[in-house]
């Protein structure tokens, strides 16, 4: 690079070295000759190598002179040469990596923008030169850091350079997207309880671009919020905002809108969608998928069935995951389902159909009603506090002494209990080769997709040895998600306005009530609390007349359980073509037709609770708006505003510029009770906190 030709005059040069190595070299005596050519041929007043000490954990700058190479700055400051020398990377490679929209297209990113232009940085690193550039800028950062996160696996090769050059290997991850569209999924390795993590005391966060700014606000709510007593530091290799965790900022004049307020969507450029975790440029539309009839309408004989249960029944945030316990996202109390009467006629006309007076029941529930009606037919009962009890002696005996065996498990999600019980008796002579007739019977069954029968069937009641018969039968069945809290859509609510809301005795407000009801996760969400409400005269809507999902007078409860299923039903799809499926290799997300289908406000807010994030897309997302913003006017879709709300505060939709003055006269008291709360939801607060960077 000394003895190329340049169109600009420059002041000063400056090597960089990654070790000691070329100082020490340039420095020798012997090497007089070459520090000779070297100043003779740049003729400028100043030759330096910049170099990373690992001994005192900073950069220093040695000048380069016809005597040696001394030591001239101990303590250098790379903010302005960093900033230059990636500036120069960037644009390099401009052409590739740096991509300008126009009038005939333009991007819209993770965080919900439109912008006319889009910079990945993977895309400027094409050889190891390229790649030790920007590695060397990073050398301080992570030589101070005992655990990395980075914002995209298309950046990894910058800590392993940036280690490999330390000698160090300290432990990385990286968020699997931008947590504008997998919250739940970003929480997990943010909040990861691995060791490493756990005992760091100087985590560090890299990003390869900063743009709106939203990625890095969002990483540090989850990440103080998990880890109050730890101190984030925060590097953006480039960035269009500047700050003082930025190394370069891109000097470019940028034009980024809101998406209901594009001056570029007005002029007829179409937005291009950039890839959440990939960061790659994707297809100009996104497939929108449709609750169809067929689908909707598999879980109404349930909701009828249970209708005037369901608020009893259902519960929703349900488990203490803090303490060990299993998280339920979706929970059905069957201590109540079971004491219906149409639970305990179709249990007692299938128990009526398999039993014998030989018959042994095997059941997961200890249950004195169960027990009665099973001995009212002559059969024995016993009760399995774990899968192992069925070695037990008195279990065996009565095994062997059985005609048939029947399996009884309350509530089965993926039937773990049912394969592991079922092996254990093929692994034991004295229960297998005894076995005639096992049943396999669940009260309820609530797979998480429809293929997962089939599965729990080959485990359990495929075609065995002459002589066995095998079935797997159930009382009920409803498909439903099997979230964990990460997952969770109420999860997702707590963690994102829980850092935004001050705890104490005195403290009031809607929010804070809310807060205080998912905290109560040993109860859990039942009836009106599924939904978030601004307006108390929401908590009583009911469904109207005529619904697929549910039967009228369905409450809030029944309903956004009734979505979930059939959410869930789209999500495992047999026709590819008609999935929900916002991964590769199809873009096929929830499309705006659903919220024309489906026009009542609780079906709506239901949909918008259920669906995640990345299942919005963003084309089908912006045309869903389109169709819901002017709804939040009507009285009879009270209940879509708050949900509204809740959704932008956890990044599942994007803020609207404007509302309309009644729409603000409801917000007003929120406004006062939450203000740091209630600017997430504003786009023009947003814009304001990025102009200010």
């Amino acid at each position: 690079m000394a003895t190329s030709s340049s169109d600009e005059a420059y002041d000063k040069c400056y090597i960089l070295a990654k070790n000691l190595d070329l100082v020490t070299e340039i420095d020798k005596e012997d090497n007089a000759p070459i520090r000779s050519k070297l100043i003779n041929r740049l003729n400028l007043p100043f030759v330096g190598i910049v170099s990373y000490s690992t001994q005192f954990k900073r950069y220093q700058v040695y000048q380069v002179t016809n005597e040696g190479a001394p030591l001239v700055d101990d303590e250098f400051d790379t903010k302005e040469l960093s900033s230059i020398d990636l500036d120069r990377l960037l644009n390099k490679y401009s052409n590739e990596s740096f991509l300008r929209g126009g009038e005939q297209y333009h991007f819209t990113t993770p965080s919900h923008n439109h912008t006319d232009a889009f910079f990945r940085l993977g895309d400027s690193i094409k050889n190891k030169d390229d790649l030790d550039r920007v590695a060397f800028w990073l050398l301080q950062a992570i030589d101070h850091s005992d655990y990395i996160f980075i914002d995209s696996w298309s950046i990894a090769a910058l800590p392993l350079r940036a280690m490999q050059i330390l000698g160090k290997t300290t432990v990385f991850d990286a968020l699997p997207a931008h947590p504008a569209r997998k919250h739940g999924d970003c929480r997990s390795v943010i909040c990861a309880t691995t060791p490493a993590l756990k005992s760091s005391n100087n985590p560090l966060l890299i990003v390869s671009v900063d743009s709106s700014g939203s990625l890095i606000r969002t990483f540090r709510d989850i990440f103080s919020a998990a880890y109050p007593l730890k101190k984030l530091t925060v590097v953006a290799v480039y960035s269009f905002n500047g700050g003082d965790e930025t190394i370069c900022k891109i000097n470019a004049d940028v034009r980024r809108f809101n998406f209901d307020e594009c001056e570029l969507c007005k002029k007829n450029s179409k937005p291009i969608e950039i890839h959440a975790s990939a960061y790659y440029v994707k297809s100009l539309t996104d497939s929108g998928i449709t609750l169809c009839k067929d689908i909707a309408s598999v879980g109404k004989p349930f909701f009828e069935k249970y209708h005037s249960s369901l608020n009893d029944m259902i519960r929703f945030h349900k488990g203490d995951h803090f303490k060990g316990n299993k998280h339920y996202a979706y929970y059905i109390d069957y201590s109540i389902l079971s004491s219906t009467d149409n639970f305990s006629r179709a249990l007692t006309e299938k128990l009526t159909s398999i039993l014998t007076p030989t018959t042994l029941v095997l059941t997961f529930c200890d249950d004195e009603k169960l027990r009665d009606e099973i001995g009212s037919l002559g059969a024995t009962c016993i009760y399995l506090p774990e899968v192992e009890s069925v070695l037990d002696a008195d279990t065996v005996s009565a095994f062997s002494a059985s005609d048939k065996v029947l399996i009884y498990d309350p509530v089965v999600i993926n039937g773990k209990p049912f394969e592991r019980l079922n092996n254990l008796i093929r692994e034991t002579p004295e229960l297998d080769q005894n076995l005639r007739d096992i049943t396999f019977l669940s009260g309820l069954y609530r797979p998480a997709s429809a293929n997962s029968e089939k599965k729990l069937r080959n485990c359990v009641a495929y075609k065995d040895r002459e002589g066995v018969k095998r079935s797997l039968q159930h009382i009920e069945i409803l498909v439903l998600p099997d979230y964990n809290q990460f997952d969770c859509p109420w999860c997702l609510e707590f963690n994102s306005i829980n850092g935004s809301v001050k705890k104490g005795i005195k403290n009031s407000g809607i929010f804070y009530h809310r807060l205080t009801k998912l905290s109560n996760v040993q109860e859990g969400l039942s009836g009106k609390d599924a939904l978030f409400h601004i307006d108390p005269r929401t908590e009583s809507i009911t469904l109207g007349g005529g619904s697929y999902l549910a039967p009228e007078k369905t409450g809030i409860a029944g309903v956004v359980l009734a979505v979930a299923s059939s959410l869930q039903q789209m999500r495992s799809h047999e026709d590819e073509t008609k999935r929900l499926s916002p991964g590769f290799p199809y873009t096929q997300v929830l499309g705006a037709r659903n919220f024309i289908n489906y026009s009542e406000g609780l079906i709506r807010s239901a949909i918008i609770r259920n669906a995640s994030a990345i299942e919005y897309g963003v084309i089908q997302k912006e045309e869903t708006l389109e169709v819901l913003l002017p709804a939040l006017d009507d009285p009879q879709q009270g209940s879509l505003l708050s949900e509204y709300l809740i959704a932008v505060i956890c990044g599942k939709l994007p803020p609207f510029t404007t509302l309309s003055e009644n729409v603000n006269a409801q917000l007003a008291e929120l406004r006062a009770q939450s203000p740091k709360l209630m600017a997430l939801t504003s786009a023009r607060s947003i814009t304001q906190v990025n102009n200010s960077v």
